[in-house]
């Protein structure tokens, strides 16, 4: 295994297996070497800016695709202990690529998370979520916030503050019934834009119901 000397060279192979495999598997849509940079890795970051993450936290990244926010974030700590959830198999394998290479103990589960959620060593474990995926907030609340231990924290990644304040009233029912609270709703101007991150605090357990299957999910959101 090659020895890396800082996050720097972390993020430069990253950066070029991304590339190389992309060509094989659509990963990103992105593919100008400072663009990643900005929109991946930077964008990954902001939450290190905006919340205090104590050492050691069990993290896990829904939806994580090909490794955003959860190996930008295990790259800059890398005392976390990070599980990416990606349901792809395809994106689940070059996650594990990206392991290897980085040296990164990071941990792939190659699973839908309606089902992942109901597994009892899965289910509220982890003191932290964390999700850029494009779903509504309150579907991605559903998928979430069953991972999430009482007293942990999920973190959304949006866009501008307009938008997340608006799918942020459109979830407060969601919210409520998943057992949490919106703690805190932050913006940050960046190169690329304004980005926002919805902080939601998990105050008691989760229904056993939730998530549902991706089929009631769509047809009676919360």
């Amino acid at each position: 295994m090659k020895h890396f000397s800082s996050q720097e060279e972390l993020f430069s192979t990253y950066q070029e297996l991304l590339l190389q495999e992309n060509k094989k598997y659509n990963l990103t849509s992105i593919t100008d070497p400072d663009e990643i940079r900005q929109k991946h890795f930077e964008d990954s970051l902001l939450l290190l800016d905006i919340m205090e993450i104590p050492q050691g936290t069990k993290l896990i990244d829904v939806g994580s695709g090909a490794g955003f926010p959860g190996v930008p974030l295990n790259i800059a700590r890398p005392d976390l202990q990070i599980s990416l959830l990606e349901s792809t198999t395809k994106k689940a394998d070059f996650l594990r690529l990206l392991g290897e290479r980085l040296g990164l103990p990071f941990v792939i589960i190659n699973e839908r998370a309606e089902t992942a959620a109901h597994d009892r060593n899965l289910r509220e474990q982890f003191d932290f979520a964390v999700s850029r995926a494009v779903a509504r907030l309150p579907a991605l609340c559903e998928l979430c916030l069953p991972f999430v231990k009482q007293g942990g924290c999920f973190a959304a990644y949006k866009g501008t503050n307009e938008k997340a304040t608006q799918e942020f009233a459109q979830a407060r029912q969601a919210i409520k019934i998943l057992g949490a609270e919106v703690e805190k709703i932050e913006s940050k101007q960046t190169t690329y834009g304004e980005r926002t991150i919805i902080m939601i605090r998990k105050i008691s357990q989760t229904p056993g119901l939730y998530p549902r299957n991706h089929g009631a999910m769509l047809k009676k959101p919360l």
